[in-house]
């Protein structure tokens, strides 16, 4: 299965490279077992020396909507994205400042380490019919079980307002590193109130709250 992804996944970045000639991001049998080999203990270490806590706090858990909480993240899921940030197919200053510092065995220890924290609880008021797909990508125990966690990472608990941010921005086209153009396709699908009503559904409280 991982080898079609792989194939499909090819095709569909190959007219996806940024101007500043940044390679996405492919998967490969290598790719999962080098992320299998994080390390928590050094995470940690490397996540104080680094300053992640900076943005993130100390449990990785956002007290700032425009910063996802990551505690609990799937470590594949992370690791690409640090290494998006570093190539320069995902734009963030601070992030590109951080990461361009981080070899790839830091971020897969980095990544191990918020993995191993605690998740906040999402609300999940409002259910909507669409949530049944999105959690066959999204979905925790539903997609590890099946033993596809590189597809998607775990909404559950994150803030409210930075997956709707995300969300209006898959759909505007002002991000575009999701893996086979999955979330640029849906996303375009929904109405910005369906937006924030899924946000509110996989989100933790309000910062308010």
């Amino acid at each position: 299965m991982r080898q079609a992804l792989t194939f499909v996944a090819t095709i569909l970045f190959a007219s996806a490279v940024s101007a500043t000639d940044a390679q996405p991001f492919e998967w490969t049998e290598g790719q999962f077992d080098f992320v299998a080999t994080g390390d928590v203990t050094e995470g940690k270490k490397l996540a104080k020396k680094y300053r992640c806590r900076k943005c993130h706090n100390d449990d990785g858990i956002s007290d700032d909507e425009e910063i996802p909480s990551i505690a609990g993240q799937r470590a594949t899921y992370m690791y690409k994205q640090l290494l998006d940030y570093k190539n320069g197919n995902r734009i963030s200053k601070d992030m590109k400042k951080v990461t361009r510092k981080l070899s790839p065995d830091d971020m897969v220890h980095i990544s191990a380490w918020y993995n191993s924290l605690d998740r906040p609880a999402k609300i999940g008021n409002d259910q909507m019919l669409v949530i049944k797909v999105c959690d066959s990508c999204h979905e925790k125990d539903v997609v590890e079980e099946d033993g596809r966690i590189e597809v998607a990472p775990v909404l559950d608990g994150q803030i409210r307002q930075y997956l709707e941010n995300t969300m209006l921005a898959f759909k505007q086209a002002d991000r575009s590193n999701d893996l086979f153009l999955r979330m640029q396709s849906v996303s375009h699908k929904l109405t910005d109130d369906e937006i924030t009503r899924l946000s509110r559904y996989y989100g933790a409280a309000d910062l308010e709250e």
